[in-house]
């Protein structure tokens, strides 16, 4: 037992380096490609592929009554305009800066339950909300005089901008009343997706790019959206969502890692302690979750 929860354990750290590595994957591909376009591209192909799988491994899915508004709204929140805003926030600012501000997103989930679920912020919760938004006021200031009008603000903005979009998808995505496999709940949203997506196709006209960027548009389709994917379900399955939560963590560290060492960006002494901050904020965040999810953890090991 002990020998195989360390494949998974091995299997989430992949996945996680695999999503780590997708900020600076985008980074360079947008160098050919514009940021929407990318996120066009990356959707059809991945919507395509999973499409596919979902018609020949789960034909008895099928989308009740109700529930394709709520994976309409999914492409919109959890694919155009996430992602939209994720690639334009890389585009103005950096790989390694968006890495890290991404990882306030349980922060704010926590902070939009607090105001409209009137969930209880327990001491570690509270100080993971204090010690985010210190991580966050560095990162920005590490850039030198502050200016909300110039291009590397602008990136972090819309990287905020993001994390609400993905909570926004998180609450809708949560009302779906049927049960569904992750295959077709990720195939339709992302076809969806991509056809909000598609406009793009007016205003940027596609044209011949290096064989470099062609494989980080394959990079971000297959691997981060699809094979990642379904190897994130299955960890969450057999790890159980504490010990996955924790591995989600790491993500802005490869991030970080990944932009110094194969981009050049060069991290200064405000942008590291931000980041770190925000690293334990993460973890300080999910303390009450261990403690929830026990039982289920339990139930999944045997």
């Amino acid at each position: 037992m002990k020998e195989r929860n360390l494949v998974f354990h091995i299997l989430a750290l992949l996945t996680m380096i695999v999503w780590g590595l997708s900020y600076l994957s985008s980074e360079i591909a947008m160098r050919e490609v514009p940021p929407s376009l990318l996120a066009f591209y990356r959707f059809l192909i991945a919507g395509g592929v999973l499409y596919l799988i979902k018609r020949w491994k789960f034909k008895k899915d099928k989308i009740i009554k109700g529930d394709m508004k709520y994976l309409i709204l999914g492409g919109i929140f959890g694919v155009a305009l996430y992602f939209s805003l994720q690639n334009f926030a890389v585009y103005y600012t950096s790989s390694l800066n968006v890495s890290v501000l991404i990882a306030v997103t349980p922060v704010f989930t926590l902070l939009v339950q607090r105001i409209f679920f009137k969930e209880k912020l327990n001491i570690y919760k509270s100080s993971g909300v204090i010690i985010s938004v210190f991580g966050i006021f560095l990162i920005v200031a590490s850039k030198g005089k502050i200016s909300l009008f110039s291009e590397g603000s602008i990136g972090d903005v819309m990287t905020i901008c993001a994390v609400f979009s993905w909570i926004v998808y998180n609450i809708v995505i949560g009302k779906l009343k049927g049960t569904y496999s992750a295959i077709t709940i990720t195939a339709y949203q992302s076809l969806w997706g991509a056809l909000f997506l598609s406009p793009t196709l007016l205003l940027d006209k596609p044209k011949m790019v290096s064989p470099l960027t062609i494989f980080n548009i394959i990079y971000l389709s297959i691997f981060c959206t699809i094979i990642a994917f379904v190897l994130y379900i299955r960890c969450l399955q057999r790890l159980g969502p504490t010990i996955i939560t924790t591995y989600v963590n790491f993500q802005p560290v490869v991030g970080v890692i990944a932009a110094c060492i194969l981009l050049g960006e060069k991290i200064n002494s405000l942008q590291f302690l931000g980041s770190s901050f925000i690293i334990i904020s993460a973890f300080l965040v999910n303390k009450k979750v261990k403690e929830k999810n026990k039982s289920l953890i339990e139930e999944l090991e045997v």
